[in-house]
């Protein structure tokens, strides 16, 4: 193996510098842990298409041709795929962050309607499991009109700008009815981006169209 050291600027550590993440290397990064883990927990780095170069005291890991982690000499498998996490939960906050600050600046909420987003807990998530959504929540508070409440759920996932969307009116019981994306294409109700600030622009626009579909129903005649 070449002791050359890594190109400047290749390591995930000088990248991460930036605010915005990396989605290349979110990409490659989840595509190698997927590789070594679940079903494929018995597959070789071979075949994983994961390969080290050894630099001092350390190993520089790619996934194919992307720089994904650096770890010691010695090494388990275990601590490899936690070594993964570690560095995508850099990256998926920044990306988390990115959604986020499209969403409270351009969300309209009903009255009395809140927007949770569960980063911390998402965070868990992925560190503990390899869960790759950030959960997002409007929920209505407990002021709020029990005729004309919603509740919304948003998936954003984190290897990539894609997100699921969910949202019904909510009967006086607390539980969903009418799905207020009915009349929504699958690209509206699963949208992609090229960036999590577009994403987070795609999906206001989403269900800003829905409620004001719910606003016109109850507008009166």
């Amino acid at each position: 193996m070449s002791t050359a050291p890594a190109p400047r600027g290749s390591d995930p550590e000088t990248r991460m510098i930036s605010s915005q993440p990396n989605l290349a290397y979110l990409k490659a990064a989840w595509a190698a842990h997927a590789s070594i883990s679940a079903e494929n927990c018995r597959q070789s780095y071979d075949e994983a298409g994961i390969s080290f170069e050894r630099v001092n005291h350390s190993w520089i890991v790619r996934k194919d041709e992307t720089q994904v982690s650096t770890m010691p000499l010695r090494y388990t498998r275990q601590e490899l795929r936690m070594g993964f996490l570690g560095r995508i939960e850099m990256e998926a906050r920044k990306a988390a962050a990115e959604i986020e600050a499209v969403l409270l600046r351009d969300l309209s909420l009903p009255d009395d309607h809140m927007l949770i987003v569960e980063v911390e807990e998402s965070m868990r998530h992925l560190r503990r499991r390899g869960h790759r959504a950030l959960a997002i929540f409007v929920v209505p508070t407990a002021a709020a009109d029990r005729v004309r409440r919603v509740g919304m759920e948003i998936q954003a996932f984190l290897d990539a700008p894609r997100a699921c969307l969910y949202a019904h009116t909510l009967n006086t019981d607390g539980y969903a009815g009418t799905d207020l994306l009915a009349d929504c294409s699958k690209r509206e109700r699963h949208p992609r981006a090229s960036t999590y600030g577009e994403l987070g622009q795609r999906i206001v626009a989403t269900l800003h169209n829905a409620l004001e579909r719910l606003t016109n129903q109850h507008a009166p005649t």
